[in-house]
C-alpha cells in the first residue's frame, strides 16, 4: 500500500467512514449498516491522498491487521462497531429544497415517470448542490441536477428519512415535485448530399452507341404518278 498509507492507517479511515461519518463522504448505509463495496471504493478514491485505493488494498488490510474494523459480505462492506452511527429517522418536515443528480441518458424517462432508485436501494437527496454533484459524478461525468421541492412533496405524502446530517432518502419522487433544465435537443441528422459524378479522365471520351442508319424511302417516278392519276 506504500509508506504513506500503511494498512493500519487505511483501517482507521474505513472505521471512520463506515462507523462514524458516512454522510461526510456521500454514503448512505442500509438498515444493517452495509454499503455496496463499489460505492465505498469510489467514495474513498475521492479523498485526498487515497485516490489509488482498490479492492486489493482492502484485502491486504484484512490480512495484515490483527483486528480489522470492517467486514465484507456479498460485495457489501460495513463497520463491525456501529454504535456511533446516528439512527435513521423519519423526517416529516424536510428542507424546502433538496438536490439529486441523475444520469443524462435517463433524463427523458425521469421527466415522464419521476425519480426512482436505480443503483441504490433508495434515492439519495442532498441538502447542498456540492454533495449532490459529488454523488452524481460517481455514475456520470456530466450528470443532470434536479431540484427537489421536498417540503411540497412531503405535503403530498412523499416520505423522507434523514440518513444523517445533510442527506435524506426516499423511495419515489413524482415529476411534479422536482424541476430541472430543459431536455437537451437531439442532434439533427445531416441531410444526405449526393456525390457528384466523376468527370471523365483527361484525354478520354465517352462511348455513345450510334443509332442504326435508315434508308430514305424511294419516291416513285413522275410518269408513274401521272399514269395513276389518268386512271
Amino acid at each position: 500500500m506504500g509508506k504513506q498509507n500503511p494498512p493500519e492507517q487505511f483501517a482507521r479511515l474505513c472505521e471512520y467512514i463506515l462507523g462514524r461519518r458516512p454522510e461526510e463522504f456521500g454514503l448512505v448505509l442500509d438498515e444493517n449498516g452495509y454499503v455496496k463495496l463499489k460505492e465505498f471504493l469510489k467514495a474513498v478514491s475521492e479523498t485526498d491522498g487515497w485516490g489509488h485505493i482498490r479492492q486489493n488494498h482492502i484485502n491486504e488490510m484484512l490480512l495484515v491487521c490483527q483486528s480489522p474494523p470492517i467486514e465484507i459480505e456479498d460485495n457489501r462492506i460495513r463497520a463491525k462497531n456501529r454504535n456511533h452511527l446516528p439512527p435513521r429517522e423519519y423526517c416529516p418536515a424536510p428542507p424546502t429544497l433538496l438536490y439529486v443528480c441523475i444520469r443524462k441518458k435517463s433524463y427523458s424517462a425521469v421527466l415522464e415517470k419521476g425519480i426512482r432508485p436505480t443503483h441504490q436501494p433508495e434515492i439519495i437527496c442532498a441538502e447542498t448542490i456540492e454533495m449532490a454533484e459529488k454523488i452524481g459524478k460517481r455514475r456520470d461525468n456530466q450528470p443532470i441536477r434536479l431540484t427537489i421541492h421536498a417540503a411540497k412533496a412531503a405535503e403530498k405524502g412523499i416520505r423522507f428519512f434523514q440518513a444523517d446530517e445533510g442527506l435524506y432518502t426516499t423511495d419515489y419522487i413524482p415529476p411534479e415535485s422536482f424541476t430541472g433544465p430543459p431536455l437537451p435537443k437531439e442532434p439533427e441528422k445531416p441531410a444526405k448530399v449526393e456525390q457528384p459524378k466523376e468527370p471523365p479522365h483527361p484525354g478520354s471520351f465517352m462511348m455513345t452507341p450510334e443509332k442504326p442508319k435508315t434508308k430514305p424511302a424511294k419516291s416513285k417516278p413522275k410518269w408513274k404518278k401521272d399514269k395513276k392519276r389518268t386512271r
